[in-house]
């Protein structure tokens, strides 16, 4: 069994239970942009307790919002109950969340048209023309702009986003609303910003969406963002980025290191576009490859299209493989702060080969070193 099979199979378990059930969201958007969707999250009339019922294995995953997981052959299926959402009086989350709606008022509250269709073995339901805009390629509300954006400020980036990742215009009065309505997007946690800007930045119409960004200027209520650093982006031609790499482009585009903390991203996103971003341009030097690691390289061979050499053919590919340590550094005489001078200034001898791997040689040149250091102070 498949997982459009599986998907089918629920469906019709509820159907002979008496109730109504169908396939939801992105995955009926990917369908009829002929993509295989990664999974099938489905939306029914009947209760989460019913479908605890109906089925062997149900993870009560969202109770309080009407959401079970169904496992089938290991595969989850979220299956949500019908729900309509009352008003939204900080712009992210309904004040109110009431089940055993219609279908019709279950999509009605959904974000954008492509994404507000339902889908079952007996055929589609699509009360907003997500179909015809797939095919028109354009991004749209379902219903009022204006209402959709105060009921979640985030689905003005989430906008952005599938402009990127399907490679979509943005229809006229949505972007209209978000120029209106931007300054909202303060009341959003970062986070989930930071999350949609990274997808974003990796799709095939990036260059579209960022210059829709400008147009609504959005990038005002962003971290450390400017319309300069915008641009920059949207003139990257940088291949290969992984998710993990993606702010080494934000960097390269001009924002600042210490506005990174704000969008509060991984250590290793951090670290990585740290790491990277002043290699991009330039070509390695032996110490460059040597303080990367073989992770990082082959992400900025990826990025560059460069083919730097692997760092297999440096003389060391870390400290343990000189031929002196610290204990040969003490029994020199030299102090703690010395040890760790010596041993970076061997580490780079040897690497960018002024020095052999030799430890007669190494030792000797730690005594040249220290006499040179003695001297300048």
């Amino acid at each position: 069994m498949n997982l459009l099979e599986g998907a089918h199979h629920i469906i019709q378990t509820i159907e002979e239970a008496g109730g109504e059930a169908y396939i939801v969201g992105g995955a009926v958007r990917d369908m009829l942009l002929d993509r295989t969707p990664g999974d099938y999250d489905l939306a029914s009339s009947m209760l989460p307790e019913q479908i605890i019922d109906l089925f062997p294995v149900v993870i009560p995953t969202g109770l309080e919002h009407g959401t079970v997981t169904v496992v089938l052959n290991h595969v989850p299926y979220e299956i949500t109950t019908f729900r309509s959402e009352a008003t939204y009086s900080d712009r992210r989350r309904p004040d109110e969340v009431t089940l055993g709606v219609s279908l019709e008022e279950d999509l009605t509250r959904r974000d954008f048209t492509i994404n507000a269709m339902a889908l079952r073995p007996s055929g589609r339901v699509d009360l907003f023309g997500g179909a015809r805009d797939i095919e028109e390629r354009i991004i749209r509300t379902v219903g009022e702009p204006a209402e959709r954006f105060n009921e979640d400020a985030l689905r003005m980036m989430r906008a952005f986003r599938f402009m990127s990742q399907l490679d979509f215009s943005l229809d006229e009065a949505t972007e209209q609303a978000i120029v209106k309505l931007a300054p909202h997007l303060a009341a959003v946690a970062i986070e989930r910003i930071a999350i949609e800007f990274e997808k974003l930045l990796l799709g095939p119409g990036k260059q579209r969406a960022l210059q829709a960004m400008l147009r609504t200027g959005i990038e005002r209520y962003l971290p450390g963002m400017t319309s300069e650093i915008v641009k920059g982006l949207a003139q990257q031609s940088f291949r290969g980025v992984s998710k993990d790499a993606v702010w080494t482009l934000v960097l390269d585009a001009g924002l600042a290191k210490d506005q990174l903390t704000r969008w509060k991203r991984s250590k290793h996103q951090v670290q990585l576009a740290t790491r990277l971003t002043p290699l991009l341009h330039r070509p390695l030097q032996d110490w460059d490859r040597y303080r990367l690691s073989d992770e990082e390289l082959m992400i900025l061979r990826e990025m560059t299209g460069t083919d730097y050499p692997e760092r297999s053919d440096l003389p060391i590919r870390s400290r343990k493989e000189l031929a002196v340590d610290g204990k040969d550094m003490i029994r020199l005489g030299l102090q703690k702060q010395q040890i760790k001078e010596a041993l970076l200034h061997l580490e780079y001898s040897v690497v960018t080969r002024s020095c052999p791997n030799d430890r007669v040689t190494l030792l000797k040149e730690v005594e040249r070193w220290r006499t040179q250091s003695e001297n300048k102070s």
